[in-house]
């Protein structure tokens, strides 16, 4: 009775464990990051260099403030988050600006779009 006691108990934290939200790697994000622009625009080794940095900032800040609107307990202000990511998203534009051809400027319009697009198809498919 003991062991099925036990096999039940760690069947049901191995399953629970398994259902937890995914820890999200902030170096692996910002390789991918980096990877989907290079191919995207077409980016050279030293705008690689240039842009890394930039977009480096861009999720620190992002992660901080998605950290500090869930530390405040309570309800999570949307248009409050979406307010700030838009307004840091148009610091980062003009700091790609310099680093960026214009024609990778639009390239990455359209990227953005793109990601847009597949995120809303993917919230729609959550609900």
């Amino acid at each position: 009775m003991k062991k099925l006691s036990l096999f039940i108990l760690v069947a049901f934290l191995t399953i629970g464990t398994s259902f937890g939200q995914p820890q999200r790697d902030p170096a692996a994000r910002l390789q991918k990051e980096i990877e989907s622009m290079t191919s995207e625009l077409g980016l050279s080794k030293d705008q690689v260099t240039k842009v890394t940095p930039i977009i480096t900032e861009v999720q620190k800040k992002q992660a901080e403030a998605f950290a500090k609107m869930r530390e405040g307990g309570g309800d999570f202000d949307r248009e409050k988050m979406m307010e700030l990511r838009n307004k840091i998203m148009a610091e980062t534009d003009l700091k790609l600006k310099a680093v960026l051809t214009p024609a990778q400027m639009s390239k990455l319009d359209a990227f953005r779009k793109k990601q847009a697009e597949e995120r809303a198809k993917r919230f729609q498919q959550r609900q």
